[in-house]
């Protein structure tokens, strides 16, 4: 197989079989690193650059499965952490050409490099197509186009470069990556006379100043790194005397280095490079001024971890390659190491390295390096302990340089002990934190609030988007730090409970208006959550304290099988109810259990007295509300018949909570709200659902709004009050924006597109179905994509277009397809399902129809859920009146009716058999309903 990109994207010489903007992206997305793994965080980072999926992980996975689909399982392949596409770089025409230019760049013969750079232009037959918010890769284009086309020249001949100055030593290999940094460096000394290069050690910095310099001359390297304070003049001076020449006025006069090195920089148009200056930064920054002052024409160029703090100074930051820069470095080292490349079955756990390496460049070289004596899967082993494995680099090179402990302990050696404890402590927040937790933080660990920002300033640390982050590395080296020094478990400790502290003021918060930065907080500080609930197992009061703080988080972002295991293992006895936190626990873990298994023997009415009791000390919402629940599910599971999903049968009773927290009222209050709808009862509905509405809006809780809202509006459309029903359910997606998934959001929009139809208004409802489905698009997840095929497909089946209908279904598969996924909602399977019954029947297919409801029916009884079930009916009695059976037709909607609660006069799908029945002179209320499984037998004449 062939893909190209080049004037459009095709296979093969024809269209590409993926579909939408996702599909497109994830394809482009993995095809420029053809052969290598890419993560699921990068593929997440550069396909949602802006709004990003609730659930990343699971978009990304759902979009390589409908990508699997459309171009062969074979073609991508899982690999740890991330995705692989299985064509050859030579396979693409985007990677070929790449290629083709590294190497004419690489190539130290003029007439090969010449004609490599030719063969690579000749791939430019268009320009190539780039997706939307992939601009990095057509920049990335550009300029290896620019390259190849310098090499190839005018007519063919290499064209001649810039001239080294010879006072710049010659590069011992070619640069690779840097490519922005040098741009913004060119213009930066184009536009001021000082630049620092900033970064972390290890990053490159010198290696890009002398490319720099070579490109600047004259120019004239000082190397600091050798020099003590106030030892930076007399480097000057030396380097100055070995590269530019002394005026004879200078000569054999008495003078002090600094006046030697002013009086031959005066009048030079010179770049002068100042490399290594963090550890006599005072010094430096006095000689940039004083030779800035006495010398109009020169430039300085600096290095180092931290500004030099002149006026005037310009910064470009040094920090890590992006990925495919620094796979490119590796691959390049280890193929000088070894006397190959790394081969097809190696350059996944290539990238691999490059991305724990934090993508610096020394850590890479020094990586590469050791291929020469282990093989690749053992230097990727090696990294457990990666300062061990790293610990020997070229012997010409400085000290500091030789291994990557070195280049931290040469950072570390010029910190003071403040500085160094903010550092360790840093280390064990995998996430990093952020500004508005700093004074926790710092407090947690008894350290200055300055200390962690001294880091910033010293490039150890990075500060991005209000975060505070160290590079993998430097936080391996903490954490090796803390192990050695026998620090480690008191700092996982405090880490823990810090963490615990934070999450559970940020759990108040998600019951309130500020619920969308509540969750945000939590969505920034997953790993730091994910790390203390790790540690905390078998901690007592902090283990349940973690556990309380994320229950709600894991509510909201149905987290259920975390919520579970979690729950599980950390369950307080109901005897020893000593905390809020105890209490909490122990009734959610007695309630998922019970969810799970209701036989389960933990539930029972002693049980739930004695948290009921322990509730009572404790001001707090949940645990208020939590007994309540526990009493209810005790009662439905004595009135629970069979195998019924005994949540048909939870009834709270609001009474226990007269005295209690405004939230856990409406709380209650919501919850029979559901029960009600799920169980057709409209009048509980009307009631709880308006008193849920009002105190949820009261409070400000926007998930508790969103939910009221929802079940509010389809007591409204049941009621005829259509308009009022529009309105409430737009204001309920709007409050769910941000609060819950793709899928659930697209929910709520199916109900509003519902009640449009009811009103006649189709092309409103148009309009709002092609929003799901880009939404859906952009998302990727499977119940996405079908909750936004469904309704697009509910339209087309009101316009009696059932082909249309059938081609919006294609789009979610199969119901087998869905009921193999983890997770799938089966409401949402049954109700598609239903769906294609009422096209199939559309375009004249009557037993596939007929076969569609038989599918349908098993799965909506399952559910218990008596809206889907009423939806299912109504696809039956359609089928009956196509087939010209009033009766069963009439037995159906009467069915359906029983099941919604009440007629629903408005649908416009079950309107027809309404019309029918009644014009035959019959009246449908009054028709004997059918169950869904006696509807199945009367497909087939029974």
């Amino acid at each position: 197989m062939r893909l190209t990109y080049f004037g459009g994207p095709a296979w093969d010489a024809g269209p590409l079989p993926a579909r939408g903007r996702g599909q497109e992206s994830l394809l482009f997305r993995l095809a420029v690193d053809a052969g290598a793994a890419v993560s699921v965080r990068a593929l997440a980072d550069d396909l949602w650059p802006v709004d990003a999926p609730d659930d990343p992980r699971a978009a990304v996975q759902s979009l390589v499965s409908r990508l699997r689909r459309a171009l062969g399982s074979a073609t991508i392949e899982a690999v740890s952490g991330g995705y692989r596409l299985t064509l050859g770089r030579e396979e693409i025409d985007l990677t070929r050409f790449q290629d083709l230019v590294a190497a004419a760049r690489r190539e130290d013969d003029p007439e090969r490099a010449a004609a490599l750079a030719r063969n690579a232009l000749d791939l430019w037959t268009a320009d190539p197509w780039v997706p939307d918010d992939f601009d990095w890769a057509r920049r990335d284009l550009l300029e290896d186009r620019a390259h190849a086309q310098r090499i190839a020249g005018p007519h063919g001949a290499p064209t001649v470069g810039a001239v080294d100055d010879t006072r710049i030593p010659a590069a011992l290999t070619p640069l690779i990556g840097r490519a922005d940094e040098i741009a913004l460096a060119e213009a930066q000394l184009t536009d001021e006379r000082l630049l620092t290069l900033i970064g972390p050690g290890g990053a490159g910095k010198t290696t890009l100043a002398l490319e720099l310099a070579r490109r600047h001359a004259p120019a004239v390297f000082v190397e600091l790194a050798p020099a003590d304070a106030g030892g930076v003049w007399d480097a000057v001076a030396t380097a100055l005397g070995r590269g530019v020449r002394l005026s004879e006025s200078t000569v054999g006069q008495a003078q002090g280095s600094r006046e030697r090195a002013l009086a031959a920089l005066a009048g030079r148009p010179l770049l002068l490079v100042l490399d290594n200056a963090e550890h006599v930064v005072s010094d430096a920054a006095q000689v940039a001024t004083d030779a800035l002052r006495v010398a109009p024409a020169l430039r300085l160029l600096a290095t180092s971890r931290e500004p030099l703090g002149v006026p005037g100074e310009a910064f470009v930051t040094v920090g890590s390659l992006p990925e495919g820069d620094a796979v490119a470095l590796l691959a390049a080292r280890i193929r000088a190491a070894r006397g190959h490349a790394p081969d097809a079955g190696e350059t996944e756990a290539v990238a691999r390295i490059a991305r724990r390496l934090d993508g610096l460049p020394l850590a890479l070289e020094l990586a590469g390096a050791k291929a020469r004596v282990l093989s690749i899967a053992e230097i990727e082993d090696g990294l457990a302990d990666r300062f061990a494995l790293l610990d020997r680099g070229p012997r010409t090179a400085e000290p500091r340089h030789q291994t990557l402990r070195a280049v931290i302990d040469w950072s570390w050696s010029l910190l003071d002990d403040a500085q160094r404890d903010a550092l360790l402590a840093l280390a064990v927040f995998p996430d990093g934190i952020s500004s508005a937790d700093l004074a926790e933080v710092t407090a947690a660990f008894g350290l200055p609030e300055t200390a962690i920002d001294d880091l910033v300033e010293r490039s150890l640390v990075q500060r991005s988007r209000g975060r505070y982050r160290l590079l993998e590395t430097v936080r391996e080296y903490g954490l090796d730090a803390l192990h050695r020094s026998g620090r480690l478990e008191d700092a996982r400790g405090r880490q823990a409970a810090v963490m615990a502290q934070l999450a559970l003021a940020q759990d108040r918060a998600l019951r309130t208006p500020a619920a969308r930065p509540a969750i945000a907080w939590f969505d920034a500080n997953e790993e730091n959550l994910a790390a203390a609930t790790r540690f905390s197992v078998g901690h007592g009061e902090l283990e349940v304290r973690l556990a309380r703080a994320q229950l709600w988080i894991w509510q909201l972002r149905e987290r259920f099988d975390l919520l579970t295991s979690v729950l599980n293992a950390t369950a307080t006895p109901a005897d020893a109810l000593a905390s809020e936190a105890d209490v909490v626990v122990a009734a959610m873990a007695m309630l998922m259990r019970t969810m799970l298994d209701p036989t389960t023997t933990h539930l029972s009415t002693q049980s739930v007295a004695r948290i009921a009791a322990a509730a009572q000390r404790y001001d707090s919402e949940l645990a208020a509300v939590l007994p309540v629940v526990l009493r209810g599910a005790l009662r439905a599971r004595q009135d629970r018949r069979g195998d019924e999903p005994w949540s048909t049968y939870l009834r709270l009773d609001e009474s226990d909570l007269t005295d209690g927290p405004a939230w856990s009222r409406a709380f209650a209050a919501v919850m029979n709200a559901a029960t009600a709808q799920n169980n057709g009862d409209i009048e509980g509905l009307g009631d709880a659902s308006g008193r849920a509405l009002d105190a949820f809006r009261h409070l400000g809780d926007a998930w508790g709004t969103a939910l009221a809202s929802q079940m509010r509006s389809e007591w409204l459309m049941l009621q005829g009050r259509l308009e009022e029903s529009l309105r409430i359910a737009d204001e309920s997606t709007q409050a769910l924006e941000g609060l819950t998934s793709v899928s659930d959001l697209l929910q709520q929009q199916a109900l509003s597109v519902s009640i449009l139809l009811r009103l006649g208004r189709e092309s409103e409802a148009r309009q709002r179905v092609d929003q799901m489905l880009a939404r859906a698009r952009a998302d990727g997840s499977e119940r996405a994509v079908a909750q936004a095929a469904a309704t697009a497909a509910a339209l087309e089946l009101v316009r009696g277009d059932g082909a249309a209908a059938l081609r919006e279904l294609e789009r979610a598969g199969s119901l087998e397809q869905q009921q193999a996924l983890a997770g799938f909602p089966a409401q949402v399977a049954a109700w598609q399902e239903s769906k294609r019954a009422l096209a199939l029947l559309l375009t004249g297919d009557a037993a596939g129809a007929a076969d569609a409801l038989r599918r349908a029916a098993p799965v909506a009884v399952r559910t218990g859920d008596q809206p889907i079930m009423s939806d299912v009916a109504v696809a039956f009695a359609r089928w009956f009146l196509a087939a010209d059976r009033l009766s069963d037709a009439a037995a159906a909607l009467a069915e359906a009716d029983r099941l919604r609660g009440r007629a629903d006069l408005s649908d416009p799908i079950a309107l027809p058999v309404r019309d029918a029945v009644s014009a035959a002179g019959r009246d449908a209320a009054a028709s004997d309903p059918a169950e869904l499984t006696a509807l199945v037998d009367r497909l087939d004449g029974r």
